[in-house]
């Protein structure tokens, strides 16, 4: 089953009312004329009832007909009414009934087509509904089939040759039109479905002797005309014109344009006919010998000015009349009356030339010689673009079957340096080729060539995009033998070709049969304008690309897709509308950690530095019609993690409250930066040292933060993007167990009075301590001078088992403020563990 692309949209739902309320008795009563009215109207959507145009009053009996109405509120009112004088003190009883809308009323859903959701959806015919709301929810609305047209034979039993003369022509009203011809035949095809199928219209039949030899088409867009040449014999030869209308219906028949049957003409071969849109002046060219010059083959034309109904008298574009001397293969193209042909010529037996000869406005032709070898030249074809340009291609011989391409954008004053489009060679050889241009001015040339290693023929096709070449495209390579292959060629340019341009071409074997095959579409390609961002953007971390602007598609009933692509990554729709509506284009991409993102989704991997990147940006429409793609390229500079430098760590202390110092420096060598410095020791929470743009740092550790054993200390450097750098310093804390037999302690004493002459102290002890007791008494800023203080033996108090209280006393001369007392016990081992457990004393 055939596929197609379908646009999905949102499905807007509609609620309708009916206007069904039942009529009710009412006691109502018709009074002033001023609120009544003869009809009224109901608002499906807003389930409301409006009033028809009121009676008016004039002064006299008024005859308000058999029905009246009135509103109020939701209610509506008809009464029944009959003639009466105006008297607005009067209310005249009548028979009334009501409406209620507001409950009364029934309600029906009904969906519409909504906002798009997601275009180019490829599914079979039937999938979804061609313009309506599927199952799912959503609306669908079914587009153009999908690839290009498929081979469909024209006809059997006939053929078409020769390239100079266009063989197929398309019709405003649609429709495709074919011509073709085998021997006593010559048939006229038509196709409704963009050469999906054909039919024969008209057949066009001469008895034997006669045959044709030639056929082209070319159309205003309403009529077809058909040119056509035949011959009995060397002296029986014509050139006639048939008009068709746009059914493919024969209106004027066989209109001459040269030739009888009385000589005048020798012999007649190809054919070409083409249109000048802005006038509608025909131009005709064949080939043909006539008696006037026996010995030479050459190049006539005529001119219609009245829509081919009368020739004007056929003017000789050569004049040769000599052995080895011919003009040949015309192909005719008009450009603002500028008729031009291009022929190729004989000039002696080893002399070929491609030739371009225009006709000035005094029906005189000057010709320029475009190529000139001594190997034979065979068939040229020729089109104007939109813009004037002239395209001409010229074929070489079999043995080599080269393609030469020439341009000239001056009304051929001058040309192109000559382009190969095919190198011949023996087993690259190309045959008959023919040249067309669609209104995107894209020029396609199509050959037809012998396949490697066969006999047989297929078709190959180039084409030139922006004065770009493409590579050489296989466009048909089956089992049978392909030739002659004839391009549509549109003078009006309403046609965008597809990848392979519509075409017709013979096959040959046994019957012979033409087929057509391609693509083209009537759609306008939407338009893009890119306002931002710039060319050569550089992005720094947390950089944002803009991107904005607008896209537009001038046809009807279509949905229009904006994607936008980095790189070679996946594209993305940037913005889906429908047709004829200015599409705003507005994005943030932002640069961070080296990649872009589109708020919190990923669109690249990480970018290099210092290579250009590039965004693509271009719109396509349902019928897969596509815009130009707007390139911009930007740089991207990563963000880079900041610097960190310590110092040399020299620990230091022996005791719990001992400090050593830590220190470093920190930098960043991005611009802009701010800079964080923290610490953490054995995993605890990190302390923050340092905030600036770059600089020195450090902090104070005690051994009391540390453990024994291994210590871990981490310091770490932040910027403001959060890119981090982190050292590590590991520590090991020792714990020296040195047993102490003999300890010291000072106790200074403050007197109440602020000096004393005299301490008496008490002491508790284990009874086995061994203490000495000392005591200095000085002025402040004195050195201190220790006396032994000696216990009174029958002093000594036991306290409990084993601990005593000793008392010690001194006294000096003088008072003294600075009193120190020191205790000193000595143990002899350290599994003896005596204690002092209590200290008191008096100052007098």
């Amino acid at each position: 089953m055939a596929q197609h692309y379908y646009d999905k949209f949102t499905a807007i739902e509609n609620k309708q009312y009916n206007d069904d309320a039942p009529w009710i008795n009412s006691s109502a009563s018709i009074g002033p004329f001023s609120s009544y009215a003869k009809s009224y109207s109901f608002d499906r959507v807003n389930n409301k009832y409006t009033l028809g145009p009121a009676w008016g009053y004039d002064g006299g009996p008024v005859n308000i007909g058999s029905i009246v109405y009135s509103l109020s509120g939701n209610f509506l009112y008809r009464h029944s009414a009959k003639e009466y004088t105006y008297d607005p003190t009067v209310t005249v009883p009548v028979n009334s009934v009501y409406k209620d809308a507001s409950s009364n009323t029934s309600s029906i859903i009904d969906y519409s087509k909504g906002s798009p959701v997601e275009s180019n959806i490829v599914a079979e015919d039937g999938t979804y509904p061609v313009n309506g709301r599927h199952t799912d929810g959503f609306w669908y609305v079914r587009g153009a089939a999908v690839g290009p047209s498929p081979l469909k034979r024209v006809t059997i039993g006939s053929s078409i040759q020769g390239n100079g003369g266009r063989k197929q022509v398309r019709l405003n009203n649609g429709s495709l039109f074919a011509v073709s011809f085998m021997n006593q035949g010559l048939y006229l095809h038509r196709s409704l479905d963009k050469g999906l199928n054909w039919e024969t219209t008209d057949t066009l039949s001469v008895a034997s002797p006669y045959i044709f030899v030639d056929a082209a088409l070319t159309t205003d867009g309403n009529k077809i005309y058909a040119l056509f040449t035949y011959r009995a014999s060397a002296n029986i030869c014509w050139v006639y014109l048939n008009i068709y209308d746009n059914t493919g219906k024969r209106t004027n028949t066989q209109i001459l344009v040269d030739g009888n049957s009385s000589g005048y003409l020798g012999a007649v071969y190809q054919c070409s006919i083409t249109i000048d849109p802005t006038n509608g002046y025909l131009y005709a060219a064949w080939e043909c010998i006539t008696t006037a010059r026996p010995a030479s083959k050459n190049i006539r034309m005529s001119i219609s000015t009245d829509g081919g109904l009368s020739w004007a008298t056929p003017m000789d574009v050569t004049t040769f009349n000599a052995q080895y001397w011919n003009s040949s293969q015309p192909s005719i193209a008009v450009n603002n009356g500028t008729a031009y042909i291009s022929f190729i010529s004989q000039t002696g037996q080893n002399g070929f030339n491609l030739n371009l000869t225009k006709r000035t406005t005094t029906n005189q032709w000057t010709n320029v010689v475009l190529k000139s070898q001594s190997t034979q030249l065979v068939n040229t074809s020729m089109v104007v673009d939109k813009d004037g340009a002239i395209h001409l291609i010229g074929n070489g011989t079999s043995a080599s079957g080269e393609v030469y391409y020439f341009k000239s954008t001056n009304n051929g004053t001058s040309w192109s340096t000559v382009k190969e489009l095919v190198e011949g060679t023996a087993v690259n050889t190309a045959y008959e080729p023919s040249i067309s241009v669609d209104r995107n001015n894209v020029v396609f040339v199509t050959w037809y060539q012998v396949r490697p290693s066969s006999t047989l023929l297929r078709l190959c096709t180039r084409k030139l995009t922006n004065n770009v070449w493409s590579a050489i495209t296989v466009l048909t390579d089956t089992a049978q033998h392909l030739q002659h292959p004839s391009l549509l060629f549109d003078p009006y340019f309403k046609l965008s070709f597809n990848d392979t341009p519509p075409m017709l071409y013979g096959m040959g074997g046994s019957p012979r049969s033409v087929w057509y095959e391609g693509g083209f579409s009537t759609n306008q390609n939407p338009t893009i304008t890119l306002i931002s961002p710039s060319n050569s953007q550089t992005l720094y971390e947390n950089d944002v690309i803009n991107i904005s602007g607008d896209a537009y598609d001038a046809d009807k009933d279509q949905s229009v897709t904006v994607f936008y692509q980095i790189n070679s990554e996946q594209r993305k729709v940037l913005a889906t509308n429908v047709s004829q509506t200015q599409i705003t284009l507005s994005k943030q991409i932002t640069f961070k950690g080296g990649k872009l993102y589109d708020g919190e989704m990923v669109l690249t991997g990480v970018l290099a530095e210092g290579v250009a990147h590039t965004l693509k940006v271009w719109a396509v429409d349902s019928e897969n019609g596509q815009s130009a793609t707007i390139e911009r390229t930007f740089y991207v500079v990563p963000n880079r993690a900041p610097l960190l430098a310590i110092d040399a760590v020299v620990p230091s202390g022996i005791i719990n409250t001992d400090k050593f110092k830590i220190s470093g420096t920190a930098s960043d060598q991005d611009a802009n930066s701010n800079i964080k410095v923290n610490y953490r020791i054995n995993g605890a929470n990190p302390v923050e040292v340092y905030n600036g743009a770059g600089g020195a740092w450090e902090f104070e550790v005690s051994l009391a933060q540390l453990v024994v054993n291994e210590n871990t200390i981490i310091i770490e450097v932040i910027d403001n993007y959060d890119a981090k750098t982190s050292k590590t310093i590991k520590l090991n804390k020792n714990e020296v167990k040195t047993p102490i037999l003999q300890s010291v302690a000072r106790y200074k004493i403050s007197p109440p009075k602020g000096s004393a002459r005299g301490v008496l102290i008490w002491v508790q002890r284990d009874e086995e301590l061994d203490l000495r007791v000392e005591l200095s008494m000085t002025l402040v800023g004195e050195q201190e001078q220790y006396i032994l203080l000696e216990a009174d033996p029958d002093k000594i108090v036991p306290v409990t088992d084993g601990i005593v209280e000793d008392e010690y006393y001194h006294e000096t001369v003088e008072p003294k403020d600075n009193i120190i007392l020191k205790l000193t016990t000595t143990r002899p081992n350290i599994s003896i563990d005596n204690k002092v457990y209590l200290i008191m004393g008096v100052v007098e």
